[in-house]
C-alpha cells in the first residue's frame, strides 16, 4: 500500500511548521493535514509496541500503571523549533507509550527484558536508549526511554518511544507538566523561569534520595517522614538545597497554586472515569475556563478520533489557553491516573513534596555551622 504523501512532502510540513507566523492559513492548514496523517500512521504499530511493554511489565510488576499516546501538535512544532536539523519525517516519538511502576528494582528488570527483543536493535545489536536515571536531564526528569522499530500497516517501519518510570518520577513529571499547563512556562522543554526551573531541579534531587529508602512508597506518610529526615541527618549537602526548596516553596507559593489549580479545573464528562471501551479519548482542557471536555472513541473508530484530533487542533493552534491531546483510554488504573497532568492533578507530588517542606532544615544547618566551628573543621 502506497503511502498518501512522500517522505519530502512530510519533510516540508515539518518545515512549515517553523515559519507558521509567515505563511498563510491554508499551506499550514495543508501541513497539519500531512502531520495528521503521518501522525495516525503511528497508531498501529505504537500499539504494538504498547502490548509488549504490557507483556514485560506486568511479569516484574502487576500494579503496573500504562499509557499510549500520539505526540500532540503543540509539542511536535515545539521539539522542531528546538532541533532545528530535525525532520519531522525522522522524528522518534511521535507515538509513544509508558509504564509506570513501583521501584527503580523493577523498572531496571523490566528495561533488560526490553532491550533483549530485536526491536530495539540496530543491524550491528546496538540498543538506542536514554538511560535519565543514572544521568538525569538538567531539569531534574529521571526516566529510562527506549527507542524501538515497530512496523505499520503497509510493512513500512516507524520509530515508537517506550518510557519506563517509578511512581515517584512519574509524580515529579506531572507537577512540572501542570506548572506549565497553568503558567505558560516550557519548564518540560528547560525553558521558563529560573526559580521555577531551580526549585524543580532540587526536589527531583531529594526525591531520588527518598526512592533510595527501601519499600518507600509503601510506608505511611509518618514512617516516610522518619526515614527521609534520617537519611538527610547523614547528608549534610541536602541541607542546603532542602532549605531553598523551602525558601522557593515561600516565595513561589507552589503548594497553594498546584492546589488552587485542581480544585479550579472542573471535569465536565463523569463519565470519563466510567468508560468500558479499548480506544482513544480526546482531551480539551481550556485553563481560561478551567474546564475539562472529554470525548472518547472506541478502537474501530480511532480515525474518526484523529479527524476530530486535529480538528481541535487547529482551532488552539493560536490560542495558549487551550491545550488538546489524544490519549489511551486502555489506561491500566485509569485515565485520570495515567494522565494526571491533564486533570491538574498533583495529590501525590505535593504528598512527597510536604516531607521537603516540613522537614526541619534551618534548625540542621545551625546544628551542623556550631558543630563545624566547634571541632574547628
Amino acid at each position: 500500500m502506497s503511502s498518501k504523501y512522500s517522505g519530502k512532502e512530510v519533510i516540508k510540513a515539518g518545515e512549515t511548521f517553523l515559519y507558521e507566523g509567515e505563511v498563510d492559513s491554508d499551506e499550514l492548514n495543508r501541513a497539519m493535514d500531512i502531520l495528521s496523517y503521518w501522525r495516525f500512521e503511528h497508531e498501529y504499530p505504537l500499539e504494538n509496541a504498547f502490548e509488549l511493554l504490557k507483556e514485560k511489565s506486568i511479569k516484574k510488576d502487576k500494579g503496573a500503571i500504562f499509557a499510549k499516546r500520539l505526540k500532540r501538535y503543540a509539542s511536535i512544532v515545539s521539539k522542531l523549533k528546538r532541533f532545528r536539523k530535525m525532520k519531522l519525517k525522522n522524528m522518534q516519538d511521535i507515538g509513544g507509550c509508558r509504564a509506570i511502576v513501583s521501584s527503580e528494582k523493577k523498572l531496571y528488570q523490566i528495561v533488560r527484558e526490553l532491550r533483549k527483543k530485536e526491536n530495539f536493535k540496530n543491524g550491528d545489536g546496538v540498543v538506542k536508549y536514554k538511560d535519565y536515571i543514572k544521568n538525569p536531564k538538567d531539569d531534574g526528569y529521571r526516566g529510562y526511554h527506549l527507542i524501538g522499530i515497530f512496523k505499520d500497516k503497509s510493512g513500512g517501519k516507524k520509530s515508537i518511544e517506550l518510557q519506563v518510570r517509578t511512581v515517584i518520577q512519574h509524580d515529579w513529571a506531572t507537577a512540572l507538566e501542570i506548572v506549565d499547563l497553568f503558567t505558560g512556562q516550557a519548564l518540560k522543554s528547560n525553558q521558563g523561569e529560573a526559580e521555577w526551573k531551580d526549585f524543580f531541579k532540587l526536589v527531583s534531587d531529594h526525591f531520588s534520595l527518598m526512592e533510595g529508602i527501601h519499600l518507600f512508597t509503601s510506608k505511611n506518610d509518618s514512617e516516610q517522614f522518619i526515614e527521609y529526615e534520617k537519611l538527610i541527618n547523614k547528608n549534610p549537602d541536602y541541607l542546603e538545597s532542602g532549605l531553598k526548596i523551602q525558601e522557593y516553596e515561600s516565595r513561589l507559593k507552589i503548594v497553594k497554586s498546584l492546589q488552587a489549580y485542581a480544585h479550579s479545573l472542573k471535569v465536565a464528562d463523569d463519565h470519563i472515569s466510567e468508560h468500558e471501551v479499548d480506544g482513544y479519548v480526546l482531551l480539551r482542557v481550556d485553563t481560561a475556563k478551567k474546564q475539562v471536555e472529554s470525548t472518547i472513541f472506541s478502537d474501530s473508530n480511532n480515525e474518526d478520533a484523529e479527524r476530530k484530533y486535529i480538528e481541535y487542533e487547529k482551532e488552539s493552534a493560536s490560542k495558549q489557553n487551550i491545550v488538546v491531546a489524544l490519549v489511551s483510554t486502555t489506561a491500566v488504573g485509569g485515565i485520570k491516573e495515567a494522565y494526571p497532568n491533564y486533570f491538574a492533578d498533583s495529590t501525590d507530588f505535593l504528598k512527597y513534596l510536604l516531607h521537603i517542606i516540613n522537614a526541619p532544615f534551618a534548625r540542621r544547618k545551625t546544628f551542623f555551622e556550631r558543630w563545624l566551628k566547634r571541632t574547628g573543621l
